[in-house]
């Protein structure tokens, strides 16, 4: 039996066409500016901003993706000129559309000449009303930021470290961290835009990770369907500290590419009450 999982799994974008250069500043404000969000479907987290002229629209902050996007109906709205480019989307090349907005603005980041991702977001509509843009690694890393799922806020600035923490890197294309699976050693991308562990199949099966085969999934993302199969892990852990073993496995892109990656962590898995991106420290930390 196939089941529907609503919303954005995790958008993963690699850029080989550049159409700007982003200019950042710092917005007036304390120290740490804070935003309310939505939490929709149970881990996409929608806070609203502004993009050029537009205020009070809905972005929703995915640090699985290196670029920001923005939705075709604000690339419109605002005249936008585009060229084509690619992007890697989870498990192939895609080809989109890229052109540079002059301004956004959440919180306190505010960025000029940003180049994004132009596509239809519409597929969102199962999840919620709209998104207008998606807020990516390119921006959320000008700030420190902390989640907080009980207050329903994003807090920018200096964050606590949370009760437990781990190292995470990052090679300007991503955030990557090292788990267990079993016992064995992988490494994953940080994704909050992905609703758990999402695995590629045949590079865990590559470090000898075993696991129970369940139902069918899918999921919705840009050009189509996303097919994924439901399985468990006997152990999924971060640094030392158990997580859910609950995995979604889809196929593993072409050798050499993302050699290295085994898949992206959904920040779900965590259940935390608090989530914490130092990029200072390179540490993510979380409070359950």
């Amino acid at each position: 039996m196939k089941k529907i999982l609503a919303g954005l799994l995790g958008l993963f974008l690699f850029s080989q066409t550049a159409t700007g250069r982003t200019r950042a500043d710092a917005a007036q404000g304390s120290a740490n500016d804070e935003v309310s969000f939505e939490l929709v479907s149970g881990y996409l987290v929608v806070v609203d901003g502004r993009i050029g002229p537009l205020h009070g629209l809905k972005l929703l902050l995915d640090t699985g993706t290196t670029h920001s996007v923005v939705s075709t109906r604000i690339a419109d709205r605002l005249g936008l000129q585009s060229v084509t480019g690619k992007v890697f989307n989870l498990d192939r090349m895609t080809k989109t559309d890229w052109a540079a907005i002059p301004e956004i603005e959440l919180g306190p980041i505010r960025a000029t000449q940003v180049p994004v991702m132009v596509t239809n977001l519409d597929y969102f509509k199962a999840s919620t009303d709209r998104v207008d843009a998606v807020i990516g690694l390119d921006l959320l890393h000008l700030k420190n930021f902390s989640i907080d799922f009980v207050d329903k806020k994003v807090r920018f600035g200096a964050v606590e470290t949370g009760r437990y923490s781990i190292p995470m890197s990052s090679d300007g294309v991503s955030l990557n961290v090292e788990a267990e699976a079993n016992g064995r050693l992988i490494h994953l991308i940080l994704d909050s835009g992905a609703p758990g562990p999402l695995m590629y199949e045949e590079r865990l099966e590559s470090r000898a990770v075993d696991y129970s085969v369940g139902q069918e999934d899918h999921c919705y993302r840009i050009g189509g369907i996303l097919r994924l199969t439901r399985a468990r892990v006997r152990r999924l852990q971060l640094g030392g500290n158990d997580i859910d073993h609950t995995v979604l496995l889809m196929h593993s892109p072409e050798k050499g590419v993302m050699d290295g990656i085994d898949g992206l962590l959904g920040l779900a898995a965590l259940k935390a009450r608090r989530i914490n991106f130092d990029f200072a420290t390179n540490t993510l930390s979380w409070t359950n």
